[in-house]
């Protein structure tokens, strides 16, 4: 059946009772329905088929037609439970449907996604009609004085209404208001006990309502409510949300589809007289634990012994879109105060320190590192937030396989950066959280259903000894020499031979180069939709690497030896034998060595899953899926308690 563009709340009505086909067969008193004249008592078992006819069935058959569901003549009857009642009242008494009596026959009406622009006066009709639903429609307000007087429910679920001026003018006595889903920003100047003396149950969720308190402060004029659901709104992101609902409004029974328990009203006693400790704002604890599945990195797999510099070091840490803390917009402001400078990616946690703020750092190697540009020092044996600031190749933000797809002004979080190592063998232990205050409701809940957007990602810092052009700042030039000093600089070796104490090195580190690893979407709508906590064990989508040449694992000096045949390969190939060269045709072994600090090679014991392990002709299996343990909770006050703020401990 066509569907019309801007119809009108009782043409779609009349369609749909059309549907019904009242004057058609097996309805109405058409030519197909047996005489009732002398031929009353007659059936088919007295008389033949001919005298019977074809063409005539009995009331019996007919009203079998229309109950039957397997029938090829059954109708949807869902929009109404009279309409199944006033067909069957068409087989057996169609003389009976006027048009009086039809609108008179029906009591409810289910009018759904019809295209419905308006509520026309023509809805007054109906004198009986007590339950009206016109959801998934396209209504932006509704006249009231359209409606009719006898109406005790009324579902406006999924339209467009923004405003409720209209709708409040001059209701009917409604018992049940249902306005989910709809694009309402405020409700408190219309849902009063002055419209609505005998509404008991109520729907405003899924909706953009903000103001917790003011709208909390209307519906306590309802005398009579008793249900009430505002889940879905930015207003129930609050973590206070329920506790005050529940204490404000003592009478209520139900509150989003969930009963209220004594021992709930017991717990939130009193929160209603602590209104300046409920803020609209909400509190997001995002956690990630651990990540699993990191790609051994191609430095591990180096048969022969690597240049000396430069060492490569490759951090590895999560990185996710949300919306801005409080705190960083409080902190960026009072920056600006004194600074016209671009401050949108400021992390004031990140200042870097610079060489005067530093006192003796070292390596574990024993070498102290310092940045090329501006003299900033840079510990390599922590790679937090603080050694590895959020740059791409170039110097510019990371975020490469993230972004918002819906506008949202979002900033970039990372975890700290972590090493891999053969002990972990690619899972490392993240322990991050990170608790987010955020003031922007509306925002925040459209951040949800976008989903939390995060990457997995890599850092390669390339580590060298300074060119003699090179401006960089000399550690050991600010080092003030500390007593005993002078008996320690020199030490004696076998022979009995003093020796000087070798002078550190000094590193200067290039911009880090970002490569993204694997990215997810995950899943936060049920946080909108009630939920507290979302966790999950993501499996990330891979992004294949592309190794460059300075990562083969070839140096320079190696490839000469190999043009040239140098003694080394030649006797290292003369003990292999015959199998070895069979094992060489077959596939390359790869053994396990790993660079330390200043660039030679030591041999490990191959790790669990190696090449080393297979036997010959065996496939290598599949590397392990890349996976991010996260864990999303909305933060929630249990008790009346959890609204005293807890003094954070001084530092130490």
């Amino acid at each position: 059946m066509p569907v019309i563009v801007g119809a009108s709340a009782f043409g779609a009505f009349e369609r749909l009772l059309s549907s019904l086909c009242l004057n058609e067969f097996p309805c109405g008193s058409g030519s197909w329905r047996t005489s009732t004249g002398g031929e009353e008592n007659v059936t088919q078992f007295t008389v033949t088929t001919k005298d019977y006819g074809a063409d005539r069935v009995p009331a019996e058959a007919l009203e079998e037609l229309v109950t039957s569901i397997t029938s090829p003549y059954s109708v949807d009857y869902s929009w109404s439970r009279e309409a199944r009642q006033l067909r069957e009242m068409a087989v057996k008494s169609p003389w009976l449907l006027s048009r009086h009596f039809i609108l008179e026959h029906f009591k409810s009406l289910r009018i759904v996604d019809k295209n419905v622009t308006e509520i026309d006066q023509l809805m007054l009709q109906f004198p009986e009609l007590t339950e009206l639903t016109l959801s998934a429609n396209l209504l932006s307000s509704v006249e009231s004085k359209h409606l009719p007087r006898s109406l005790t429910v009324l579902e406006l679920v999924a339209n467009k209404i923004s405003d409720l001026s209209d709708l409040c003018a001059d209701p009917p006595d409604l018992q049940h208001l249902g306005l989910s889903f709809n694009k309402m920003t405020t409700v408190s100047d219309y849902l009063t006990g002055e419209h609505w003396p005998c509404l008991l149950s109520l729907d405003l969720s899924h909706n953009s309502l903000t103001e917790l308190q003011d709208l909390v402060q209307a519906l306590q004029t309802l005398p009579k409510l008793r249900n009430l659901a505002l889940i879905g709104n930015p207003l129930a992101l609050i973590p206070g949300y329920r506790g005050y609902v529940v204490d404000s409004l003592r009478s209520l029974i139900i509150l989003d589809d969930s009963q209220i328990s004594a021992d709930e009203k017991h717990h939130f006693k009193g929160l209603a007289r602590r209104g300046d400790s409920i803020h609209n704002e909400a509190q997001i604890l995002v956690t990630i634990p651990s990540i699993t599945g990191i790609p051994k990195p191609p430095e591990y797999d180096v048969i022969d012994e690597v240049p000396q510099y430069p060492i490569i070091n490759r951090y590895y840490y999560v990185e996710f879109l949300f919306l801005e803390d409080v705190d960083s917009k409080k902190e960026i402001n009072s920056i600006s105060e004194g600074d016209n400078k671009e401050l949108e990616d400021i992390d004031r946690s990140k200042v870097p320190m610079t060489v005067e703020d530093v006192s003796s750092q070292t390596t574990s190697g024993g070498e102290k590192t310092v940045t090329k540009s501006g003299g900033i020092v840079k510990d390599d044996a922590e790679s937090p937030s603080t050694a590895l600031d959020t740059q791409g190749p170039e110097g510019g933000p990371s975020d490469e396989g993230l972004h918002s797809s819906t506008g949202l002004q979002l900033k970039s979080y990372r975890t700290q950066g972590i090493q891999w190592t053969e002990e972990t063998l690619g899972n490392l232990d993240v322990g991050y959280s990170q608790k987010l205050i955020i003031d922007d409701l509306p925002a925040l809940k459209q951040c949800l259903e976008e989903g939390l957007r995060l990457a997995v990602k890599e850092d390669k810092v390339l580590s060298y000894p300074p060119n003699e052009n090179d401006d960089t700042v000399s550690l050991a030039s600010h080092k003030k020499p500390a007593k005993g000093d002078k008996k320690e600089e020199k030490k004696v070796d076998k022979g009995g031979k003093k020796k000087k104490k070798e002078p550190e090195i000094e590193l200067v580190h290039s911009p880090p180069v970002v490569s993204t690893l694997g990215i997810y979407t995950l899943d936060l709508g049920a946080l909108n939709a009630g939920d507290h906590v979302t966790q999950e064990v993501c499996t990330c989508d891979a992004i294949e690497r592309v190794v460059p040449n300075d990562e083969s694992g070839e140096s320079d000096s190696k490839k000469e030896k190999k043009k040239k045949g140098g003694s080394e390969v030649e006797v290292s190939k003369s003990r292999k034998g015959k199998e070895g060269k069979d094992k060489q045709a077959g596939k390359k072994t790869i053994k396990s060595a790993k660079p330390d600090r200043m660039g030679s090679s030591t041999k490990a014991s191959p790790a669990k899953g190696s090449t080393e392990e297979l036997s010959e002709g065996e496939p290598a299996p599949p590397p392990p899926p890349l996976t991010v343990a996260v864990r999303v909770e909305l933060v929630k006050w249990h008790t009346a308690q959890d609204s005293i703020p807890r003094e954070e401990p001084l530092a130490t």
